[in-house]
């Protein structure tokens, strides 16, 4: 039977002590002293968000009274409203709560006692009248009077932001952001908002545009209109976009004229947040940041390969070295691409699962071995870089890693004034990496290293904005192997076989033969897909595989929404798996101690980044703390920073790469027509190790293997690498 839910409150009182304080989210735990109507006074603790609470402040608290079972019976804050102080005491209070520095416990009693009930009209309008009082100099003066104003400055800034609709919780953002000049600047432009703080986007600051009164064909939501668009772009894996759907856009999602998107360009291109090339219907829109990535991609590649080889002779007589010692021997295509990859500065390898790729590396760092060169090995993400350590036997680092993040300047150390000391630098997994990660790193190279990039042409792009390893590919600037033959080993894998003829447009071979490790369960209504994704997971698949914890199982989705994406997919995974771990409630979702959850973007100061998977070990609800250990590390986590995690039951395809998993479960159905894809189904089943299951329907495993149309990604890359 479900628990009644907590009864809502409103209690008012003054802070009387500050137990803990996270700075970056404004979680607070607390002493709030209240008093009764017989005037009869009870010391309250509250956890939430207080919103830069100070000692002796007033606050009217909403939320419920809740026990926890270590700490006991506290108020659980769901709303605060900062008062000014409830009388000359609470004044006194605050002033002398340690927060004004100077202004101590018998210089507040001098003040007070100086002004008594004056003081509040003092503070607000004639704040130089407290240079009055003894011992309250000219920097003093300017202290109080600054806190004072900031106190209030903030408290107005949450009513207003309450009253148009947006939570509190980014009151202290702004606050921090403009201070003083929060409402005012709100109330000129609240686009603003959008692009300077993070969690508010283009439709929060729409409608308190609206609520303001600001016309919807205003230049100032143009400008904002356009950046939002472009952003979102960017999510989708964009680098420009043509002006052409920009103002299409305009017309069809936001009802603006489309002229105006021309005008909010020009202004913006001015100011510098964006830069435009081409012209008419020809012109391509970029974010600057973008467009600089871009540009410093397509120079260090040409860079590089107007770099000096290698002499002939000396790689012959490596490889021929390397023939008589090598155990494998070397087909001809694998030849040709060890020789390419060492006679050029820049070269590609691309080649789909069991075609020799990891083979010929270990030949490759032979070869490089015999002629004194030492390489440096790199990934994309953790996980693909452990896997090409395991495979070559050689230390691997994901590129961010490589290049040393600082988190004191927000930056990596790496980079054009103090690069890499690698001559000869190999990148694993390239499809993986995105355009703005792939110019830190050209960027951080010595004009005179070698460069091997080493991918699948034919998965899914990067997560990122761009498509590096394909712009690279099509742009004919470097020599690009294919490698197109299947070794007998990997061609007794149904897995391997499968997905190359899926690669070329054929339908998989199921037998589902107790043997295999290829099996496609048909079920027809989304109801009947997931339970039999449950009881894959939690029954039919342990045990047998060599897998022994269903933490070996990756359930892959094509989409996040629908009957069968992985929102849903983890909410009835997390419940079945684990159902009854210490829990913190934030929105609409919980996490629960022992969850298997993924990171959703890259936090340098934590040093986890998009993707990577790790399981949380502790939940301590009364601070809203989350713990959680990952393959490369630990991290923690507050209120404010929960929005990067999610659960990872399930996760979609794009995460999935880069990744193995010994299983994957993936339901194939109808219901993700918008996403069914011939790449993604090929990525989603070379994610597997030793058993891949797919459950739904033929018709749409069909429909994804003919669809062989790719998003296309706007890009110009490639055009500039052809450009010398």
């Amino acid at each position: 039977m479900k628990s009644a839910a907590p009864t809502q409150e409103t209690i008012e009182g003054v802070i009387d002590q500050i137990l803990f304080v996270n700075d970056h989210s404004g979680y607070v735990v607390a002493r709030l002293e209240v008093e009764d109507a017989q005037h009869r006074r009870d010391s309250v603790a509250v956890v939430g968000n207080l919103f830069d609470p100070q000692v002796g402040a007033a606050v009217r608290l909403q939320g419920s009274f809740e026990t926890h079972p270590r700490y006991g019976r506290q108020f659980r804050v769901e709303n605060c409203e900062v008062l000014k102080p409830a009388g000359l005491t609470a004044l006194e209070r605050y002033l002398s709560s340690g927060q004004i520095k100077g202004v101590g416990p018998a210089l507040a009693r001098r003040i007070t006692g100086h002004f008594g009930e004056e003081l509040f009209a003092v503070l607000d309008t004639q704040p130089h009248r407290l240079r009055e009082v003894r011992g309250v100099g000219a920097a003093i003066m300017r202290q109080i009077t600054a806190a004072w104003q900031d106190q209030s400055g903030l408290r107005e800034l949450m009513v207003f932001l309450r009253g148009h609709g947006i939570s509190a919780h980014y009151a202290r953002r702004i606050h921090k952001l403009y201070g003083t000049r929060s409402l005012e600047v709100i109330r000129s432009d609240p686009y603003l908002l959008a692009r300077t703080v993070h969690g508010i986007g283009f439709r929060t600051a729409d409608t308190v545009a609206e609520q303001l009164g600001i016309p919807r064909n205003s230049i100032a939501r143009a400008r904002g209109a356009l950046l939002y668009l472009l952003e979102r772009m960017a999510e989708d894996g964009h680098v420009c976009g043509p002006l052409a759907h920009l103002e299409h856009q305009f017309q069809t999602a936001l009802e603006m004229e489309s002229d105006l998107a021309q005008q909010a360009v020009a202004e913006l291109a001015e100011a510098g947040e964006i830069v435009v090339e081409g012209s008419g219907g020809d012109a391509m829109v970029y974010l600057r940041r973008l467009h600089q990535a871009e540009t410093n991609v397509a120079s260090r590649l040409r860079e590089l390969s107007r770099g000096r080889t290698m002499a002939g002779p000396v790689i012959e007589h490596a490889i021929a070295a390397c023939d008589k010692t090598w155990p494998f021997p070397l087909s001809s295509e694998q030849k040709t691409a060890l020789g390419y990859a060492l006679k050029s500065k820049v070269a590609v390898i691309t080649g789909g699962p069991g075609t020799g790729k990891t083979t010929l590396l270990r030949s490759l760092l032979i070869v490089l071995d015999r002629l004194g060169i030492k390489p440096t090995l790199a990934a994309p993400t953790g996980r693909a870089a452990r896997r090409l350590a395991e495979a070559t036997g050689r230390e691997a680092k994901t590129i961010h890693r490589l290049l040393e993040y600082s988190p004191d300047s927000g930056q990596f150390i790496r980079g054009s004034l103090y690069p890499l000391r690698c001559g000869f630098l190999i990148v694993d997994e390239a499809s993986m990496m995105d355009l703005e990660l792939a110019s830190s790193l050209l960027s951080a190279l010595m004009p005179n290293c070698s460069l091997l990039l080493v991918g699948d042409r034919n998965q899914l792009p990067s997560v990122g904005p761009g498509s590096v390893l394909k712009d690279v590919i099509a742009s004919g600037r470097a020599p690009v192997v294919e490698l197109t033959h299947v070794y007998r080993q990997a061609g007794q894998s149904r897995i391997v076989t499968n997905a190359h003829r899926i690669n070329r447009g054929q339908l998989p071979e199921i037998t589902n033969a107790p043997e295999g490790d290829f099996f496609f369960i048909e079920r027809n209504s989304p109801e009947d897909v997931v339970s039999t994704i449950k009881q894959l997971v939690a029954e039919r698949l342990v045990g047998k595989f060599g897998i022994d914890d269903p933490r070996d199982i990756q359930v892959l989705s094509p989409m996040n929404r629908g009957p069968l994406g992985v929102h849903l997919l983890n909410r009835e995974l997390q419940q079945l798996l684990n159902p009854q771990g210490r829990q913190l409630r934030f929105g609409e979702r919980e996490i629960r101690e022992g969850d298997r959850v993924i990171q959703l973007r890259n936090n340098y100061d934590k040093q986890i980044f998009n993707g990577d998977i790790g399981r949380v070990v502790r939940v301590d609800p009364a601070r809203a703390l989350v713990d959680v250990a990952f393959e490369d590390g630990h991290a923690s986590y507050d209120a404010a920073d929960l929005e990067e995690l999610a659960l990872a039951y399930a996760i979609s395809v794009h995460k999935s790469q880069g990744s193995q998993y010994p299983a994957v479960v993936m339901p194939m159905h109808q219901s993700h027509y918008l996403m069914l894809r011939r790449n993604l189904i090929y990525t989603a089943i070379t994610r597997a190790e030793r058993v891949c299951v797919l459950v739904g329907t033929r018709s749409a495993m069909a429909q994804a293997v003919r669809n062989e149309e790719e998003r296309r990604r706007f890009s110009g890359l490639a055009n500039r690498l052809r450009i010398d």
